[in-house]
């Protein structure tokens, strides 16, 4: 009898283990998202050389913005959510308010008007601000990705399913405005 235990407690340690491996993982694999676009941000700035003068300087930084954000996945952070609440009930420590993470939810979304390209079109005169500030709006734009992408980690990663509905939205949301900004910066250099 006391065979059978010792080896149920073993087949339990393993599937805590992979349990914790899984969830590591899976952390890991969202983290590296947003380190990847934080990358992305961190190429547009001006320390990393002269500002562009053309949209097709930044081309490769918008196609590489929008394959890491069409990474994102609902369901991913809805896992995040279920698998932490099971190591949590398997008495892994990982809900713990001392080392835990105290997530900060970002800013709402800062959208240009809708019919901006056309304001932009009807104008006389094309004056060399109006390029910058499309430039800072992207900028502005894959920051504050981060900055919602890493509020749902850490929202997930305490258990809280508000942060997905706040913050979730906002992801495509921001694509779609640096998209829409930059759109209309290109159609200056045609």
């Amino acid at each position: 009898m006391s065979l059978d235990h010792v080896g149920e407690e073993e087949d339990d340690r393993e599937s805590v283990d992979s349990l914790i491996s899984t969830w590591e993982h899976l952390l890991s694999r969202l983290r590296r998202t947003g380190d990847e676009v934080r990358a992305l941000h961190a190429r547009m700035t001006p320390w990393h050389g002269p500002e562009p003068r053309r949209a097709a300087d930044w081309d490769w930084i918008m196609e590489a913005f929008a394959r890491e954000a069409a990474t994102a996945n609902r369901s991913d952070f809805e896992s995040l959510i279920l698998q932490t609440t099971g190591l949590h009930h398997r008495g892994i420590e990982v809900l713990n308010p001392d080392r835990g993470p105290q997530p900060i939810p970002s800013a709402f979304v800062r959208r240009m008007p809708e019919n901006q390209a056309k304001i932009e079109a009807e104008r006389y005169e094309r004056q060399g601000r109006h390029v910058l500030a499309y430039q800072q709006h992207i900028r502005q734009c894959l920051e504050h990705f981060v900055t919602a992408w890493t509020a749902l980690i850490d929202g997930c990663s305490i258990c809280d399913w508000e942060m997905i509905d706040d913050e979730f939205p906002k992801l495509a949301q921001l694509q779609e405005e640096a998209g829409h900004a930059f759109a209309i910066w290109a159609d200056f250099d045609r």
